[in-house]
């Protein structure tokens, strides 16, 4: 990899900030008591009535999330996996009753992190067994649905059945964890996703098969429905999922072709000044590519250019399409360049460790310089926003909310937390940009 070496002052202070977050991380205890202290609650739609942000069970707040940084951390240090173990085993205690069928939440975000957790066949092999059969059962009930849908033509699919976060996109990539043990189900799944960019007809005109009837929620409103670009909800995930397999050699009919689909349609809507939107609403997909888009622009994993170039250079390396790789890197080096309120917070999710972790990625795997340079820069930027003072180290800021959600503001978990955070700072502790020892950064499908 072509990289810019973290100078040794902002690698001791990264250093030393990933040490004391994993200690106030390791015990379950200590934890809970930070994130359900008293003030520190969510109001958000759906709930009703303050909450604290914390779960037995989820990748996004729970164990499993925590679980995740100390089994990186225990091959470096043995300890940290006796810590991993802990949190494991008290998300386990949580399993039973009703619980959500997505990667982030429930069971399944069990299954992945004690997968990045098993150092042989069988470590926690009961324990993966159990949680396997129940993930098959969802996703294969799930699949069905869908293909319900899909042979009766009908256009409009809910983003939740097929993205990163609830859906097929997000269990097919722990399935593609063990794909030898999954491979009939991870087969669906990759064609499920293949027919998913069959074009639908909707009001007498074609639009793509992954099209989204409803609003996209916060930000601008797309009547008519839109085309989801994002990495977490849109179809960068499913670019990612495909191109993945593809490379693992974990083939399905169409898949190429579904890989190029969505390349394309992604190249097509990319706006003028290199970046890309988070969607693409009815009346500007009926007007066609490049229009404006209306939305502001988002630097984040989740929605806009950081995310969706990722996705685009896994594509170029499953076939081999160098100017994807071209493209995709000229896009984020742009996106590093647009104005720092683009970025709203620390996070993995929308926020700066979230774009130094795919920075990192996209430096390594295209070697390009300028990349490079940027990631001291970007290591930087989130080391400067902990204050040991704070609980997790860093506060959780969203300036995009409505005034009238509350978010609390000390967080441990994976998405909007100290976890990833510390996850993504930890590949920089040595000076240069260190391959992770474990797969965390598969739960994003940034590999």
């Amino acid at each position: 990899m072509t990289t810019a070496l973290v100078h040794d002052r902002l690698r001791e202070r990264a250093t030393g900030i990933v040490t004391e977050l994993a200690a106030r991380l390791a015990d379950p205890d200590r934890l809970i008591a930070a994130a359900t202290a008293e003030g520190n609650l969510d109001l958000v739609p759906g709930m009703t009535a303050p909450a604290p942000p914390w779960a037995r069970l989820g990748l996004t707040e729970g164990h499993p999330a925590a679980a995740l940084l100390l089994t990186e951390l225990s091959h470096r240090d043995p300890a940290f996996a006796v810590a991993a173990h802990a949190h494991l085993a008290r998300a386990a205690a949580g399993l039973g009753g009703p619980q959500p069928t997505g990667l982030f939440g429930g069971p399944a975000s069990l299954a992945f992190a004690a997968r990045l957790a098993q150092r042989s066949p069988s470590h926690y092999a009961g324990l993966l067994e159990s949680l396997d059969t129940w993930i098959e059962a969802r996703l294969t009930a799930l699949l069905a649905t869908e293909r319900e849908r899909l042979d009766a033509a009908r256009a409009g699919v809910r983003l939740s059945t097929f993205d990163v976060i609830c859906g097929t996109t997000g269990l097919g990539r722990y399935l593609l964890l063990a794909p030898q043990r999954h491979r009939a189900l991870l087969a669906e799944t990759l064609g499920h996703l293949v027919r998913l960019t069959t074009p639908r007809m909707l009001n007498g005109r074609t639009v793509p098969g992954w099209w989204a009837p409803l609003e996209p929620g916060r930000g601008p409103q797309h009547p008519g429905g839109h085309s989801n670009l994002g990495l977490a909800h849109g179809i960068s995930g499913p670019l990612a999922l495909l191109s993945l397999a593809w490379r693992a050699g974990v083939r399905v009919p169409g898949q190429a072709e579904a890989i190029e689909a969505i390349a394309a349609h992604l190249l097509d809507w990319q706006q003028p000044n290199g970046l890309w939107p988070r969607s693409v609403g009815y009346d500007t997909y009926l007007a066609g590519p490049p229009g404006p888009s209306r939305e502001g622009a988002m630097v984040a994993w989740c929605y806009g250019t950081p995310g969706t170039a990722r996705a685009l250079q896994l594509a170029g390396l499953a076939l081999d399409r160098p100017h994807w790789h071209q493209r995709a890197v000229a896009a984020m080096l742009t996106a590093l360049g647009e104005p720092a309120r683009a970025i709203c917070d620390t996070t993995l999710c929308h926020g700066w460790a979230g774009v130094l972790h795919i920075a990192t990625l996209l430096a390594r795997d295209s070697g390009d310089q300028r990349l490079a340079e940027r990631l001291p820069g970007l290591v930087e930027r989130v080391t400067d926003a902990y204050h040991p003072d704070r609980p997790f180290g860093f506060r959780y800021d969203r300036p995009d909310v409505a005034d009238t959600l509350r978010q609390a503001p000390h967080r441990a978990g994976f998405l909007d937390g100290a976890a990833g955070i510390t996850l993504a700072l930890t590949p920089h502790t040595t000076g240069a940009a260190d391959t992770p020892a474990t797969a965390w950064d598969a739960a994003l499908l940034l590999n």
